[in-house]
């Protein structure tokens, strides 16, 4: 580690400059004798790096401790992450999904305004991606890691990466074992998208419905698709009981195509006539419904409802001659600052809650923007 001493022609330059401060010098080369962030160093460890006596290392550390520049665990010093430019790493869902996008738009303008820099990947709704890039993540020094990918199966391999690599993690939108959640409580949502269908059931059809619909994407696990257990939940809350055989789960994959197709498969064994109550899993699910049942031209009464808020679904919303009636809004254009906001006292060493709910709000034709 080079010192003041290794450079003699420097140190008497600073001797004959009226306005070198000794004291802030040497504050500065005790800050440059840690080489990253995570090192920690023994005060004599920093005295031998920098040539500082003994008792002004000691009074620089301990003022540099108070002011939150250093953090000091028993013997050690390390350098606080606060006190320089961070880096955040985001893993996002999809590139094609509503919800990543204006997720991943509102975090860049947050990480913008509060001077963090962001790094983003695209885990493009694929397991295998989502862990190449944990790995890759690991790799670039990040301070903090962000993950939104849906996989139950690649979870617990992503945690482990960066549990080993002493890399903090917040899981957003699916919670992922031994991180911190940020999102969406799923099955409340579920009961809230229920409650709404339910209720149009009884305004439209006196709360008589011939089937229940349920596009679900079993890929996504048990913790997403506990949005359709309390759409079922919300519904049976206010109507009783359901018949087995009148609720039919589809498997949409949370993809407007897929779902779409799932759909026109169920319709081609009606007979007609039926009302449908219809819940996506996502935004992306509810209006790959809607496209089926357009083609269907009107054979069935039906009502739709998302889990998200994106734009393409409110436009279908404010449509009065579209099935969707609503959806579950999660708020995604306010994540970013929220998620700023949540990550300071983790990076502060504080502890944090193991989830974080964020609000979710019932957006139908009444109240759609």
């Amino acid at each position: 580690m080079k010192t003041p001493e290794d450079n003699p022609k420097d140190e008497e330059s600073r001797r004959i400059d009226k306005y070198w401060v000794p004291i802030v010098g040497k504050t500065l080369d005790l800050l440059a004798c840690f080489e990253s962030s995570d090192e920690s160093l023994t005060l004599e460890q920093v005295v031998s790096r920098t040539g500082i006596a003994h008792t002004s290392a000691f009074r620089i550390l301990h003022t540099l401790v108070t002011r939150n520049y250093i953090s000091q665990t028993g013997r050690k010093y390390r350098l606080t992450r606060m006190r320089r430019k961070l880096t955040f790493g985001f893993a996002n869902l999809s590139t094609q999904v509503s919800l990543a996008v204006e997720i991943q738009a509102s975090l860049k303008r947050a990480a913008a305004a509060a001077g963090i820099k962001l790094i983003v990947w695209n885990n493009d709704r694929s397991p295998e991606t989502a862990i190449q890039n944990a790995e890759e993540m690991v790799k670039s020094k990040l301070d903090l890691a962000i993950e939104f990918q849906i996989s139950e199966r690649a979870a617990p391999v992503i945690s482990d990466i960066f549990l080993r690599a002493g890399v903090p993690l917040i899981s957003i939108v699916n919670p992922h074992h031994n991180t911190v959640y940020f999102g969406v409580n799923n099955f409340r949502a579920g009961v809230t998208a229920g409650t709404a269908l339910y209720d149009h059931a009884l305004r439209a059809w006196k709360g008589k419905f011939d089937a229940l619909v349920l596009l679900e994407s079993p890929l996504a696990g048990r913790t997403t698709q506990s949005r359709t257990v309390g759409v079922l939940r919300g519904i049976e809350e206010r109507h009783g009981p359901l018949p087995k055989e009148i609720v039919h789960h589809l498997d949409g994959g949370g993809d407007k195509e897929k779902s779409k197709a799932a759909m026109q498969a169920f319709l081609r064994t009606l007979k007609g006539n039926e009302k449908l109550l219809v819940v996506g899993i996502n935004d992306e699910s509810a209006i790959g419904s809607v496209s089926a049942l357009n083609a269907a031209a009107g054979s069935v009464a039906a009502a739709v409802v998302g889990h998200g808020g994106s734009p393409d679904i409110l436009k279908l919303i404010a449509d009065r001659k579209s099935p969707c009636i609503g959806t579950v809004s999660f708020h995604a254009e306010q994540y970013g600052e929220n998620l700023i906001n949540f990550s300071v006292p983790i990076l502060q060493g504080k502890s944090a809650p193991v989830y974080h709910y964020v609000s979710h709000e019932f957006i139908g034709r009444n109240n759609v923007r």
